[in-house]
């Protein structure tokens, strides 16, 4: 598990389009079926305006980006299916529908994998969203299932970041970049801050499991990326005395 901390990553058309209404109506039926079918359908049925459920769920989905979203004249058809999704899981979270709430995440991790980031924020940005979301689900009914996304999701998070901003995190947890300048961007800033609140997130899962030097580990390489999350390596539970008696 260290080692893999050190590793650096170099690694349709409707004939008649449904009211809003029904549109929810046939996403509910559809994610009965398999994550491809769902995905196409949800793709195909993209409205050309917002309105009721779907406008909620794009300002939902920008406030949950926390500012990483750069809004733009027309929402693009990408950014409101990834919307409705996040809408979707967050409303089945607050009917404790924990796993149905997680399924949901995970297609929308799914159509980020198939389709083309969105223009108003960075793919890195989208999947760390999706996959801290999914992680934090998930936690509520399995840690085991849950450690396993914060793991898949900063490996994804890592690749999106060398493949569409050409930096990466070497063996010291130092970030590089194939030109210097490229550091300053605010992209990479932003891409930077989500992954090191993943790692925050999954330091406190490896916590609670009693796994305090693991967590320190993940604190500190989030510190690196993220100066803000220095302070949390003078909260209590990651200090010295609670690291004693770990295997």
């Amino acid at each position: 598990f260290l080692s893999w901390l050190k590793m650096p990553v170099h690694r349709a058309r409707q004939a008649h389009k449904p009211s809003h209404v029904c549109q929810i109506v046939l996403l509910i039926g559809f994610s009965l079926l398999q994550p491809s079918a769902h995905l196409a359908w949800l793709v195909a049925s993209c409205p050309t305006t917002l309105g009721g459920h779907e406008d909620a769920a794009v300002q939902y989905y920008t406030s949950a980006l926390r500012g990483s979203a750069v809004p733009a004249a027309e929402t693009s058809c990408h950014f409101r299916n990834l919307a409705k999704l996040h809408y979707r899981a967050v409303r089945l979270r607050k009917r404790r529908d924990f796993g149905s709430a997680s399924n949901v995440y995970r297609k929308a991790i799914q159509l980020q994998r198939e389709k083309a980031p969105p223009d108003e924020v960075p793919a890195c940005v989208t999947a760390a969203c999706s996959w801290l979301n999914l992680a934090l689900t998930e936690q509520k009914c399995s840690l085991t299932a849950a450690r396993r996304s914060f793991q898949d999701g900063a490996t994804m998070v890592q690749d999106l970041m060398l493949q569409e901003l050409n930096v990466w995190i070497d063996g010291r947890n130092r970030l590089r970049a194939s030109k210097p300048d490229a550091l300053m961007s605010p992209r990479v800033e932003e891409a930077c801050k989500w992954l090191a609140t993943l790692l925050v997130a999954w330091a406190l899962l490896e916590n609670r499991r009693g796994n305090s030097k693991r967590a320190k580990v993940l604190t500190q390489r989030a510190a690196e990326l993220d100066a803000s999350k220095c302070k949390v390596l003078s909260w209590k539970v990651l200090q010295g005395d609670f690291l004693e008696g770990d295997p």
